[in-house]
């Protein structure tokens, strides 16, 4: 994510602008130095060995975790699901970063993993809906279950894991998969987050094959389920509007399942992609429900400092900035007020040199204002 600031043009600087550029990129250098001199968080990239029908298979895994010891709870992210096998194998886990990164801002493990038949995870895919006419949502949505409560348990095993709370966040058909683990959970998780669970959207249909057996399936899971879970669905949502959500919510409920329901503003052109790219919107729900559960939220962090000779259209830019929710991120700065920042890069120093591309596109002189680098990779 990029934004430019004024043009500058070609004319020269004069002495005195000069020197002054140069004094700012002293300063705001040291500045930014300082300000990401150390990461707080660390993320591995590893596969996690879990035992499935008597055979240890080993998942493409990525772990976002706070500095320490712990031992800390864990927040387990369940994929969603395209339609086709070159899509599924396609799928790469660090793909995830910002939303695991989220839950380790609030003090979390964050497990973000691909199940069976998904990028380079082995064993073969197992969650076929079937096809048309003859879908079997349950026994799918089971299947995708297996492979989450599996990789808790072995995270559980960690150290660095409190394996006595656990929360389980799942998205589209990983949603759909932590409504079927709370049939029979692993003993830990205390809760789920639901963000547009469901599963059979078929987009050249423009609809959900046979959506009663998709509600019957959730019925079924609601008979057995007593974690709470907080289900987000937005208005505009186009795999799974609220109408058939609201109807899945009651097939639930009327199970016995326990569930708190928010339809959600719309969210862009498709609401499906709100736990991927709205992350500033779910924000605060998702703290409500963790703070009931006792589990840590958000903390509150302090404004970044507006740099010097950020004014007007550039200190508007600076706030935008520095609210972002990407990680990893660079805002570059000339004497003149041109900026232009970057975030959500494999690293701070790609962003800074982005950045500072970016910024010195015209002809400024730019340095760096503030930097971020919310992680370390191990």
């Amino acid at each position: 994510m990029l934004f430019l600031g004024p043009r500058m043009g070609g004319i020269a600087l004069s002495n005195r602008l000069l020197l002054g550029a140069l004094a700012l990129a002293w300063l705001l250098a040291g500045v930014a130095q300082a300000q990401d001199a150390s990461a707080p968080n660390l993320r591995v990239l590893f596969r996690l060995p879990v035992l499935l029908d008597g055979r240890v298979l080993h998942f493409e895994a990525m772990e976002l975790r706070p500095r320490g010891p712990g031992p800390f709870p864990l927040a387990v992210i369940a994929h969603g699901t395209p339609g086709t096998e070159d899509k599924r194998r396609q799928y790469t886990v660090d793909s995830y970063t910002p939303q695991a990164l989220e839950f380790a801002r609030r003090g979390f493990v964050a497990l973000a993993f691909l199940r069976r038949g998904y990028g380079t995870s082995e064993g073969g895919y197992a969650e076929s809906n079937g096809v048309c006419g003859r879908m079997s949502y349950a026994s799918a949505g089971a299947e995708s279950a297996r492979d989450l409560i599996e990789a808790i348990r072995a995270m559980a095993d960690r150290p660095y894991v409190d394996q006595r709370r656990v929360l389980v966040v799942g998205q589209s058909a990983g949603g759909f998969a932590a409504l079927a683990l709370s049939q029979a959970p692993p003993q830990g998780v205390l809760g789920i987050v639901d963000f547009a669970g469901g599963r059979g959207y078929f987009p050249d249909r423009n609809a959900v094959c046979e959506p009663e057996k998709l509600i019957e399936a959730v019925r079924g899971y609601g008979l057995h389920a007593r974690l709470p879970s907080l289900w987000l669905y937005a208005e505009n949502d186009k795999s799974f509007p609220p109408t058939l959500a609201k109807q899945m919510l009651q097939a639930y409920l009327a199970g016995g399942g326990r569930a708190e329901f928010l339809a959600m503003p719309p969210f862009g052109d498709d609401g499906h992609l709100l736990f991927a790219m709205g992350i500033e919107q779910w924000r605060a729900p998702v703290d409500d429900f963790l703070r009931r559960l006792g589990l840590p939220t958000l903390p509150a962090s302090p404004l970044a400092a507006t740099p010097p000779n950020a004014r007007g259209k550039t200190e508007e830019a600076f706030r935008k900035y520095a609210a972002s929710p990407l990680p990893n991120k660079a805002f570059a700065l000339s004497a003149r007020g041109a900026y232009a920042w970057k975030a959500g890069t494999r690293s701070v120093e790609t962003a800074k040199s982005e950045a500072l591309a970016l910024c010195e596109k015209h002809g400024a002189t730019c340095a760096i204002a503030h930097a971020v680098r919310d992680f370390d990779d191990q």
